[in-house]
Order: structure tokens, then sequence, then C-alpha cells
């Protein structure tokens, strides 16, 4: 199966490199935000005092000599009862929230993809109302394959599920089950895009550089062989378009050429050059 990413322009084939994008950068901002609950508040709460009482029990005996055991196991069992009792469910769960994801822009890149090669907001929108391109890769390639090293579900090529329920985290102490769900959903008004996409944990990426701004963009590789067609918008310049021709000839020249044309009747369609 041929899978397509939309591109504003030609840069892809100075150097057969995709970026992958962090959460925080995609065009959704509900895009990888899951909705964290705590599974059983009770047994969470309880499981913070049970670690900490000990603790703070020592430390009330070191700060004040003179109470006897008793009384400060007394101490510290009210304290912890009061702390039970005020334990805010929904801050809690916010703040495992904040800090999903910051670690989740941090580390997690996305790339997109497209079954339809055809989509009229998908050109305007990504590939730069025609003037850009689309490349075409095989699904079955090596570049679709897990790597030896990845974290769990990274380099995993998936189908995006499109609902407006967001995938539901659960919480339990000492532990966070994150479904692969989180990384693969997207709200239903998007479902046009027909997505298929992967994801890299960008620490491991083999090259990373900074934008005009100072933001990390991390890259990695794409075997030539991967590409099987490029799809030129109607209104590539003559400049890109033969930036693009040159790089096939010298790097890939299985690449089939196509062009994308607007016929009356039949809609968008993919023409042979």
């Amino acid at each position: 199966m041929l899978l397509y990413k939309y591109m504003p322009g030609p840069r892809f084939f100075s150097n057969f490199k995709f970026r992958f994008t962090p959460a925080e950068d995609l065009n959704d901002p509900q895009e990888l935000v899951p909705d964290i609950r705590l599974r059983d508040p009770d047994t969470y709460v309880r499981d913070i005092t049970a670690r900490n009482i000990e603790r703070a029990y020592f430390s009330l005996l070191y700060l004040q000599p003179d109470l006897t055991p008793e009384e400060a196991w007394s101490r510290c069992f009210a304290a912890a009862l009061q702390f039970e009792q005020q334990f805010d469910t929904i801050a809690k769960a916010r703040e495992i929230y904040e800090m999903f994801m910051r670690t989740t822009n941090k580390n997690v890149g996305v790339l997109s993809l497209s079954e339809d090669p055809c989509s009229a907001p998908m050109w305007a929108h990504y590939a730069d109302r025609y003037k850009g391109l689309v490349v075409g890769l095989d699904s079955e390639s090596e570049f679709f394959q897990p790597k030896p090293g990845e974290p769990r579900v990274c380099g995993e090529l998936m189908n995006v599920l499109y609902t407006d329920t967001s995938p539901v985290v659960y919480v339990e102490p000492g532990k966070i089950d994150i479904p692969k769900e989180v990384f693969f959903t997207k709200a239903s008004s998007w479902d046009y895009e027909k997505e298929w996409r992967m994801i890299k944990y960008l620490p491991q990426a083999p090259e990373i550089v900074d934008d005009a701004a100072g933001k990390k963009i991390c890259l990695f590789d794409v075997a030539p062989e991967a590409v099987k067609e490029v799809i030129f918008g109607s209104k590539i310049s003559a400049d890109h378009k033969e930036m693009v021709e040159q790089a096939i000839r010298a790097r890939a020249p299985h690449i089939l050429r196509k062009r994308i044309e607007f016929i009356p009747g039949e809609g968008l369609q993919v023409m042979d050059l």
C-alpha cells in the first residue's frame, strides 16, 4: 500500500529526511491529549500516606526530641488523616496530565501520512495551495518497521482512529498505563485526512537541528527505495520541480513522477507526466 506525505516544498529531496513533529507543534491542540484518571482515588491517597508516614515520624522525632514515640505517631496519623480528607483528586490528575504532556512534547514525535493523494483540503493546507508536492511511500518498506532499541509503540505504523472521546489513561499508585491509542487518535472532524502515522522517540533522531526560532527539529533518514512516487502540485514552480527532478535522477531514478490536476466533472486526479 502507498501512503502519502503532503509537503509545502521540495526540502525533503535535499536530504531524504523526515521531521517527526512533537505534540505541541501539531495543528490540532487536542492531539496526544489523554483523559487522566485515578483508577481508585482512595487507594491512591492511602498509598501516598503509607509511603511517607514513617519518614515523617522519624523527622518529627529528630526535630522535636522531647516528644514520646506515641505522641509522634499520633501526630503523624492525624496529619495523614487530614491529608487524605483534603486530597484533591482533580488537582492530582491535572498534575499528572501536565507531567505527561511535558514528557511527551520532549520525547515523542509524529509523522503523519494519508491514504488519499487527491484531498483538496490537504493540498490547500499542507502542500502550499498546490504549489507543493506529495510523496508516495511504500508502507511495507523497512522505514516503517520498528528498529531494535526503540521504545514500545515507536516505529510502528498505524491508522488513526477518529473519535471525539479522548483516550483514558488510568493511574494507579506508582504506575501509569498509557495505551497506544493516545498516540493514534484524532477528533472526528479530521477524518477526511484518512491518516496513518508513526511515532519516534525524538532523542534517538540521527540529526537534530535548530530552526530560525531556536526550536529543535528532529530528522530521521528515509531510504530512497521507500519512496515510490512524487506528485507535483499543479502550481509548483519550475525551480522547485527541477530541484526534485535532479534529486530523483541522482539518488532515486525508480521514483515515478506524476502531477495533480483538476478534471471538470471528475475532480482532482493524479496524472502521469
